[in-house]
């Protein structure tokens, strides 16, 4: 016959969960979400929207100023009032004529005309440039130039498709 020893058995308490594991990933969880909100920040982008006026819909009361842009570089006021000449592509940087066709003198005192009148009335003016598809490009930079020259911010920019 075998023999058998018993051996004390040891008594077992309350049964326990060792949660210090699961808190510390809580934890990190935690701070991967803060640190992750954090970071993502939305740019803003300021523009101006038009929409219905406040004061019932009037119209402002200084007219928007209208530069025409031809495909040979001559820029025009309002339809009607030349104020620079046409632009040659051939001249040469650094030039007497090359500073002479990109400074729009004209333009700018007309603009600054109409910034006064705006300013007179409490508004900002506007102006809307109108080009052709073939002027160069270095024209519209020169009026937009003259523009910034005359402090005028509202300013919209056109191109018609040639036909």
């Amino acid at each position: 016959m075998a023999r058998h020893k018993s051996r004390p058995v040891e008594e077992q308490g309350e049964p326990e969960m060792e949660i210090s594991s699961m808190i510390d990933c809580c934890f990190l969880l935690l701070i991967y979400f803060l640190v992750a909100t954090s970071l993502v920040s939305e740019k803003k982008l300021d523009v101006n929207i038009p929409g219905k006026p406040a004061s019932g819909g009037a119209p402002p009361p200084v007219e928007p100023g209208r530069i025409q842009v031809a495909a040979n570089g001559s820029v025009t006021w309002n339809d009607d009032m030349p104020v620079g000449d046409a632009y040659d592509p051939s001249a040469q940087p650094g030039t007497d004529a090359y500073r002479a066709q990109r400074n729009l003198e004209q333009l700018v005192e007309v603009l600054k005309t109409l910034k006064e009148q705006a300013q007179a009335v409490d508004t900002e003016p506007i102006v809307m440039v109108n080009g052709d598809p073939t002027t160069p490009h270095q024209r519209i930079v020169d009026v937009m130039a003259a523009l910034a020259e005359a402090d005028i911010h509202t300013v919209g920019l056109n191109t018609t498709a040639s036909e």
